[in-house]
Parts: structure tokens; sequence; C-alpha cells
């Protein structure tokens, strides 16, 4: 699975990221997607092993955001209920290569992508509320804020609102 749009493509995380991604966990920038490993001595494990597994369990895939044959970014679908048709969003991008509308850029040809070669009828977008460039990032892709969920994430310094945005099918005829 591989998404090309304007100035970036989607692709599985594979072997060859390995020293750039150690780098990223080295300098302990945010932006890889959850399972990631925070030590230099697990990426050649995630990158070959874990990367991959939610799209081997049929519940989404962690993709790497590459702009000139840098990785910049991951995007993710995550939470994936076939059942209900509804999956997750998620992204995260180098503090290096933020401020270029990169995150948009990639959740709207991840979504896309999504609405065009699944039966997923609904993709959410979760950020904490005072995470102003994620809030921005949702409203430049198109989602719709549909409400607030009190408390109902943790950070290091305590429970954070999360803004929880819909997209549907129609939404992008």
């Amino acid at each position: 699975m591989s998404v090309t749009t304007r100035r970036l493509l989607l692709r599985p995380f594979d072997p060859s990221d390995a020293r750039r991604i150690r780098v990223v966990v080295e300098t302990r920038a945010p932006f890889l997607p959850p399972g990631a490993p925070d030590r230099p001595s697990g990426v050649a494990a995630w990158l070959t092993r874990g990367a991959h597994e939610l799209r081997r369990s049929g519940q989404g895939a962690h993709l790497a955001m590459e702009a000139d044959g840098l990785v910049v970014g991951a995007v993710s679908l995550f939470g994936t209920r076939w059942e209900t048709g509804t999956t997750e969003i998620g992204y995260g991008v180098h503090p290096l290569h933020r401020g270029r509308g990169y995150a948009p850029e990639a959740v709207l040809g991840l979504v896309r992508w999504t609405f065009e070669n699944t039966s997923l009828r609904r993709i959410e977008l979760r950020a904490n509320a005072d995470n102003h460039a994620s809030l921005r990032v949702a409203r430049k892709a198109g989602f719709v804020r549909e409400g607030v969920l009190r408390a109902a994430a943790m950070t290091p310094d305590g429970p954070r609102d999360v803004v929880v945005f819909g997209l549907l099918r129609n939404d992008l005829s």
C-alpha cells in the first residue's frame, strides 16, 4: 500500500529507514506512531515487524511520510472496526519539517485512498484540545468537529480534553 500526494509518498516503513529512525529515537523527536521503539536497539525489529502489525491484523497501517527522499513524519490508520465501517487516523511530523502543510496533505491523501479502496464509511480524528496545530490539521483536511471528551487523554502534565472530529465518505463528494 502506497499513496502519492502532490509532495508526499506515504509508504510502509522498511528496514532502509533504520538509520533515519534511529536518529529520531535518539533525539526523542515525538512523531513516530504508537508502538515505535523508545531505544535505538529496538529500531530494526520495529521496522521489520512492529510497524507492519496493524496491517497484518487488518486493523490499519503505519505509513512513513516521505518528502524529497526524507522521512518527515508518519500517518496511521488504527482502531479499524470493519463491522461498523469506521477507523481512526493519526499523524506526526518531525519538528524540523513542521509548518509546511505535510500533515493535512498526508491526512487527506490517506483519507481519499481509504474511501476509494475500502468499504469504510467514517474516519475519526482525535486531538488534545490544547494542540492547536493538530486542530488546524483536522480542519484543513475537511474533518467536522463533533465534540469534546473531557479529561479523556493522560499526559505527563495530567488529564487533557480531547476534541473528536469525523469525516464521512459523503463529505468528500
